[in-house]
């Protein structure tokens, strides 16, 4: 029951994360284009940033639960494995329509610039944990339930 729960959880972590960013950057795409005088999106490209972001989110879901003893491998293999599954969709999506001249690049950037931005707010993160072990979820329950006793761990 432990591990259902457990895929749950992640589950629904991981689908409010892939809509907070899927909507915050087809409205930012959609305000830049706007901006630039095109007033319609393609449904294809819709569905390509879809799939970025999924992958995106299943990217950062790994960087979470792969903890490896060199720290820059905990973010770089997961890193290096999505690029190569982007990479892949870039040239896959080229199948059916045309890239642009820049597409790889673009796209390389582009993951790379956002990988790279949150892996450094992954890693702030962990730092903090580990400095408060106790942990802000456990507080919060605490605060919530009105319970003060000690966890039981004592420095």
């Amino acid at each position: 029951m432990f591990l259902i729960n457990k895929i749950a959880h992640g589950l629904k972590r991981g689908g409010i994360l892939f809509s907070v960013i899927f909507s915050f950057t087809t409205i930012l795409s959609s305000s830049i284009q706007l901006y630039q005088g095109q007033l319609t999106d393609t449904n294809f490209h819709i569905i390509n940033r879809a799939a970025v972001v999924l992958i995106a989110v299943i990217t950062m879901i790994l960087w979470d639960r792969i903890k490896l003893k060199n720290k820059v491998l905990t973010y770089l293999v997961p890193y290096s494995i999505s690029m190569g599954v982007v990479f892949f969709y870039v040239w896959f999506t080229g199948l059916f329509e045309p890239l642009h001249p820049d597409a790889y690049r673009d796209i390389f950037l582009n993951f790379t610039v956002i990988s790279i931005l949150v892996m450094t707010v992954m890693f702030v993160r962990d730092k903090l944990k580990m400095k408060n072990p106790t942990g802000s979820e456990d507080s919060e329950n605490k605060k919530r339930n009105g319970s003060t006793i000690q966890s039981g761990m004592e420095e």
